[in-house]
């Protein structure tokens, strides 16, 4: 299970994939490393935002959850107004995470939808934990 190469479509099944691996083993390296390093699109609404500078990276919270997305075209979908984007690693999202404690939804609006509390973001997403 690796993320090199894997673009589009694909990174939703990479992502599904590690979780469910963790489902049953919240330890396993490989997919704690697998799930950390796939990249997620942050959606912005200016070409003005912090431009996926992690440094300056600004996690939008809508409705208590932060969304990120696998592919331009499921958040096309889910948010239709949104022409910009950043690109992250999954793995950088802890360090910025919002005090609010929002949960994470990958890929809003799709079947294949997943939910993480604050906790999870934490624990499964964290670099340290790998």
């Amino acid at each position: 299970m690796t993320t090199t190469d894997v673009t589009g479509e694909d990174t939703a099944d990479v992502i599904l994939r590690a979780l469910s691996v963790l489902a049953y083993d919240g330890g396993d390296p490989r997919a704690r490393a697998t799930l950390a390093d796939s990249d997620v699109l942050i959606p912005s609404y200016g070409p003005d935002d912090d431009g996926g500078d992690p440094i300056k990276l600004n996690l939008p919270v809508t409705e208590r959850t932060v969304r990120v997305f696998t592919s331009e075209a499921r958040m096309i979908h889910s948010l239709p107004g949104v022409r910009y984007y950043c690109v992250v690693p999954l793995g950088t999202l802890p360090a910025y995470w919002p005090e609010r404690n929002p949960s994470l939804t990958i890929d809003a609006g799709s079947p294949d939808s997943v939910m993480l509390t604050a906790e999870g973001v934490r624990t499964l997403l964290s670099a340290g934990g790998r």
